[in-house]
């Protein structure tokens, strides 16, 4: 009988044993808002490579989202323009048009006729998903660093803003990529950042810098 008193301690405490409750994630769907008459205004910078050396570019592009549709799926999705310009006191030029779409699970850009993987939904640390996945293209890894933080973006601070990894598989030290973009709730993408250090290797061994290389900047400046 000296055994009782714990006995019945141990089934009073699991009697009393609470469920922790499953995290509760943000659906994350403001990241891309998607209505007619939105835009967003971006300086791009860009360098490309050429047998004789770099090229930097400054121009700044416009994208808008345009009238409801429906794509080849029969799924209601939104024309999305792209306007360019050298100088914000010129005119805009026409650059491209595409299709933006967005359901509870996964925001998809058809962008240069390739249907790319933008987000995934709900919001959570670390998930990871093919940003190729519907395209030829080789797998480009993404995930979530961070979904909720303050990212300073010339100067000002974007709060709860999500940071995202994308990752390319390149080849030892003949290619070296780097790639990320940030989104801010209620705005959307606010910064893009991609660069390729590709290198060609010579019958001495020494390395010269491919014409695959570039670097491609985009920071919103009006949203």
């Amino acid at each position: 009988m000296r055994y009782l008193p714990t006995a019945l301690l141990l089934i009073g405490l699991w009697g009393c044993r609470r469920e922790i409750p499953l995290p509760n994630y943000e659906d994350g769907l403001s990241l891309f808002p998607l209505k007619t008459g939105l835009s967003w205004i971006y300086e791009v910078r860009e360098t490309t490579y050429t047998t004789i050396g770099a090229e930097p570019r400054r121009f700044f592009l416009r994208m808008r989202i345009d009238t409801p549709t429906v794509d080849a799926y029969g799924r209601p999705s939104w024309y999305v323009v792209w306007d360019t310009t050298p100088d914000l006191s010129a005119g805009w030029g026409f650059f491209r048009v595409g299709l933006a779409y967005r359901d509870s699970s996964q925001a998809e850009l058809w962008e240069n006729n390739r249907r790319l993987l933008i987000l995934r939904f709900p919001l959570s640390p670390y998930l990871t998903w093919n940003r190729h996945e519907y395209t030829d293209l080789p797998p480009e890894s993404c995930r979530y660093i961070s979904i909720d933080t303050t990212y300073r973006l010339n100067n000002t601070l974007m709060p709860r803003s999500a940071f995202i990894l994308r990752k390319v598989d390149t080849i030892g030290i003949l290619k070296k990529a780097v790639a990320y973009e940030v989104y801010t709730r209620d705005i959307g993408l606010i910064h893009q950042y991609e660069r390729l250090d590709a290198y060609d290797l010579r019958p001495n061994g020494s390395l010269v810098r491919s014409t695959d290389s570039y670097h491609w900047e985009v920071r919103l400046i009006q949203p």
